[in-house]
């Protein structure tokens, strides 16, 4: 009797295993980014009101996002908050990370699709560390300036063979993406994230005013940021670097300062609200 010969089956590779679990997980996974974009626009809200109070003369907790942090953590049920808002802030980290491994929007540009990924993964990092900051908030601890750990991490990498390229590396990288912000908010780019068919004229027309204003805010600030991380490259002092809160004072110590500091305030309460927008609006998958 002649020998039937078995199918031959391809055994699953762990990319294909994990692959699965994140088309299974899909809805769940989805619904963690749109509450993640949530809690980034909280925080965001925050850092504009604080930036928008000190461009009154006033000086309370800076206006960055630990200061936004801790700002939370001292109103009525504070310590709540703040872990409601942690876990927030996690589920956009962790989405970061699926857009990083999975890339479900599909960027079709190979060597896009790799800058982005890297990008995904420094803005997962980024939100790891403020999820840190929070807990350490919620244990009592003092806020501490973005100016004080960017100039404590700046004196550390001086310290190192090869410092001050690095920093300025960082200084031009932060430098590009506060032009891909401006580019971005002028081209209206952002607009091709959002869902159209699912908004009305009026969401859709008010989408791209406060998209456009709050990433073009974002943009600013971060070229100064990268401005002040180049000249501590170039002076060795890591005293001239400057955090979000340092780059808002700089800007507000300018001509017709305190002016600017509030429109570039009003964008960053802006940026916010267009990230409550996107929670509920954001296209995920291709």
């Amino acid at each position: 009797m002649p020998t039937v010969k078995q199918p031959f089956v391809k055994e699953r590779t762990l990319k294909d295993k994990i692959w699965s679990w994140f088309e299974s997980s899909r809805p769940w996974v989805h619904r963690f980014a749109r509450v993640g974009y949530t809690s980034k626009g909280i925080v965001y809200v925050l850092i504009g009101i604080l930036a928008l109070i000190m461009s009154t003369g006033k000086h309370p907790n800076e206006a960055s996002s630990n200061g936004a942090l801790y700002t939370i953590a001292q109103q009525p049920f504070g310590p709540l908050l703040l872990i409601l808002l942690s876990i927030g802030l996690s589920a956009y980290a962790f989405w970061q990370l699926v857009r990083a491994v999975f890339d479900p929007e599909c960027v079709n540009h190979s060597w896009k699709r790799w800058f982005s990924r890297l990008s995904y993964l420094f803005i997962a990092g980024t939100y790891i560390a403020m999820c840190i900051s929070a807990l350490r908030i919620l244990f009592r601890a003092r806020a501490e300036s973005s100016d004080k750990t960017y100039q404590t991490l700046s004196a550390q990498m001086l310290s190192q063979p090869f410092g001050q390229l690095l920093i300025a590396i960082g200084g031009l990288v932060f430098g590009i993406i506060g032009i891909i912000f401006l580019y971005k908010a002028f081209s209206h780019r952002f607009k091709r994230d959002l869902k159209k068919n699912e908004m009305n004229k009026k969401e859709w027309r008010w989408s791209g005013y406060i998209g456009t204003f709050g990433m073009a805010a974002r943009g600013i600030v971060f070229m100064i940021i990268a401005f002040f991380l180049v000249r501590t490259a170039i002076l060795a002092d890591p005293d001239e670097t400057k955090g979000l809160d340092g780059a808002l004072l700089e800007l507000a110590s300018q001509p017709f300062g305190p002016v600017l500091l509030a429109i570039v305030s009003l964008g960053f309460i802006s940026y916010g609200i267009f990230m409550f927008a996107s929670a509920k609006y954001r296209r995920l998958d291709s």
